[in-house]
């Protein structure tokens, strides 16, 4: 997963030197890419759990070892797909408190 970008940039600081303390800034693209990840790991999580009672059918071609790493990767992709579309909200709400968070930090270092 990677980080959000705190950097302050060199128009942000007085005499554009970024040596001395400044409040972060919150890049809404790093925020928003790292609050979907972050509910594609948990809703990817959830339906691992989901189908781990779930016995595979032969019928279909289904069962046998490769089965189960397969199985493991369409969950992970079906998480990215209701991610992405954002259904759920668990991103917005991620994203939101991050913005919270980012907001309150500049204003206990202003």
């Amino acid at each position: 997963m990677s980080g959000v970008n705190v950097r302050p940039a060199a128009s942000d600081v007085p005499n554009g030197k970024t040596g001395g303390p400044v409040a972060p800034r919150l890049d809404p693209v790093s925020a928003d890419k790292v609050a979907k990840e972050f509910e594609s790991m948990i809703v990817g999580q959830m339906m691992e759990s989901m189908f781990a009672g779930l016995e595979s059918s032969g019928t279909f071609g289904g069962g046998g070892p490769a089965e189960k790493p397969w199985r493991s990767f369409m969950l992970q992709e079906y998480g990215k797909a209701i991610a992405e579309a954002g259904t759920l909200g668990i991103g917005r709400m991620v994203r939101e408190e991050v913005a919270r968070l980012y907001a309150q930090q500049a204003e206990t270092a202003s």
